[in-house]
């Protein structure tokens, strides 16, 4: 039979041993068929197949996001964009400017996000006295880029009943001045969902249309495939599958999806399994949506100050950052998970935190032993030997953010000290030690482009070449390592590592095809970040310039 479909090029990187790089790549269906050189495939080529030349360009495995908020990166390119703000004053600016575009209506909900406090002039937190008279009869809700803190206004916390006398909710902390008044500001999960429950709930069709927005923008990017941590930002599990549902259903769903399943509690987990196991149209027949692990937050993040340390943080003496769960509901959760046949992906940046995680996660092996659980510490940045070795005694995997360090640097030493440091963001000492690891975005809190990711773990720097040499060069990974922290290391941590993330004869034809030779000159082509063919169950869901 012949190929529907054969790519031909130099520079098709298979990540196979026995065959490394290829001339010609062939797919029939969903699946590759055969690999090798343009004369071995030549008898594949029929009138029905489509040949495409990638000279000049280099194809890998299909790209995937092993950690992201598709749906709330969706939601939130309608939102106030407040990266780009240096001072309170821009952020009033950007968001007068959002409203003059987007008239709103009195009562009306103003949301906005990506504000961090290290790059505004004032070095703070924004709090209601900074918000008050942008819109005087609007509440305002505006998130750290991190999503761990928020700023709401007067108007909105009236709106939820919160006063000087309202208590901190479980899991979160309402920030307050010396004399014990809300200052506006929100820290952590317990506290943000406060605001969440209050918020017009979006329809399953808004739902949709903001994945579908999203989806195009992951495959323009080069991604098959993506872990998505989306339940907090749909209002629960059956609402979630079912915008994904409609998508896939009306063939609008171009890349697979593996959904992150966030809970915040024992009794959150309890029933999100009693809705799994009720649910029998939760598995898609097409196979591009699947239920991924059960996703845990223990604490919160470095630039926050909320994630949870040993020791005092190096800059704020006697503040050790917060814990989301106490250690006995953590290990209880882990435990109910596992036993129930999942992994957890738990998200950690301190290194108290990630010590409980691994601690919750040998206490549920040891009660019901499963070695190939896959279990993995997502973010996992603070970290020290020991650490390390209990993740490798208990086969956990790094689910890592390498765009992290190009925007952390600046701060991670002041805030944890040199010592502290030296075994953070390591992410070459981590591989020495055995541990796997796969590699994601966590966008909107970084951008989508896996390129763009590898660019940061070869090179530690940002995209301006700061600092120079990179941040803890010795933590640089080589070209193979950084290809493979999107193509193989999510296909291991999913447990599908015998049909992704290789380009071999019976594995699925996921491909990404980019400008450049990213054999010669990694560091160039994943800093251009130049995708011009996307590959996804060996159909063509983007293409450009070829």
């Amino acid at each position: 039979m012949y190929a529907d479909l054969l790519l031909t090029g130099d520079k098709i990187l298979t990540l196979d041993a026995a065959q490394p790089v290829v001339e010609a790549i062939a797919i029939r269906g969903k699946h590759i068929v055969a690999i090798g050189t343009q004369e071995d495939l030549a008898a594949l080529i029929g009138t029905p197949t489509n040949v495409i030349s990638t000279h000049g360009l280099t194809v890998v495995p299909g790209l995937t996001d092993s950690h992201l908020h598709l749906l709330s990166w969706g939601l939130t390119l309608a939102q106030v964009d407040l990266r780009s703000a240096h001072s309170l004053e821009e952020i009033r600016q950007q968001i007068s400017a959002f409203l003059a575009a987007n008239p709103v209506e009195p009562g009306q909900w103003i949301l906005g996000r990506g504000w961090d406090q290290n790059q505004l002039l004032e070095k703070r937190f924004p709090t209601k006295a900074d918000l008050d008279k942008i819109a005087p009869n609007n509440p305002i809700f505006v998130t750290r880029v991190c999503g761990h803190v928020a700023t709401l206004n007067q108007v909105a916390l009236d709106i939820l009943g919160l006063d000087s006398t309202s208590p901190d909710p479980a899991g979160g902390q309402l920030g307050r001045d010396a004399t014990g008044e809300l200052t506006g500001v929100l820290l952590e999960e317990g506290a943000i969902n406060l605001v969440r429950r209050a918020l017009p709930m979006p329809t399953v069709d808004d739902l949709a249309q903001a994945l579908k927005t999203a989806a195009q923008g992951a495959v323009s990017a080069g991604l098959t495939e993506v872990h998505s941590d989306d339940l907090g930002y749909s209002n629960g599990f059956s609402r979630a599958i079912q915008a994904y549902k409609k998508l896939e259903d009306q063939q609008e769903l171009p890349l697979r999806i593996r959904l992150e399943l966030l809970v915040n509690s024992y009794q959150e987990l309890k029933k999100l399994l009693s809705e799994i196991d009720s649910c029998s149209p939760c598995l898609s027949p097409s196979g591009k949506v699947n239920l991924g692990p059960i996703k845990i937050l223990a604490d919160g993040s470095l630039g926050a100050r909320t994630a949870a340390l040993e020791q005092p943080y190096s800059d704020a003496p006697g503040e050790r950052g917060l814990m989301n769960l106490e250690a006995e509901e953590l290990t209880q959760m882990v435990t109910l998970a596992h036993n129930a046949g999942f992994s957890v992906a738990i998200h950690v940046i301190g290194d108290r935190a990630a010590r409980l995680a691994l601690e919750a996660i040998e206490t549920a092996q040891t009660l019901h032993p499963r070695p190939e659980a896959r279990h993995r510490l997502v973010h996992c940045q603070i970290m020290n030997e020991v650490l390390w070795a209990k993740m490798q005694q208990l086969g956990v995997a790094g689910d890592i953010q390498p765009r992290f360090v190009a925007s952390d640097w600046p701060i991670v030493t002041n805030r944890i000290g040199k010592k502290r440091a030296r075994t953070s963001y390591a992410w070459k000492s981590m591989l020495a030690r055995g541990i796997h690891l796969a590699g994601g975005s966590d966008c909107p809190v970084e951008p989508l482009d896996p390129l763009l990711g590898m660019h940061a773990a070869l090179t530690r720097t940002n995209l301006a070449g700061q600092p120079a040499g990179g941040w803890q060069p010795e933590e640089k990974l080589d070209p193979g390592e950084a290809l493979a922290l999107f193509t193989q290391g999510p296909a291991y941590v999913a447990d599908v590592e015998n049909e992704r993330g290789r380009l071999v004869p019976g594995y699925l034809a996921d491909l990404t095809a980019f400008a450049g030779d990213y054999l010669t000159a990694p560091i160039e082509t994943t800093l251009a970040n130049d995708v011009r063919l996307t590959i996804a169950d060996g159909q063509i869901v983007y293409r450009r310039d070829i």
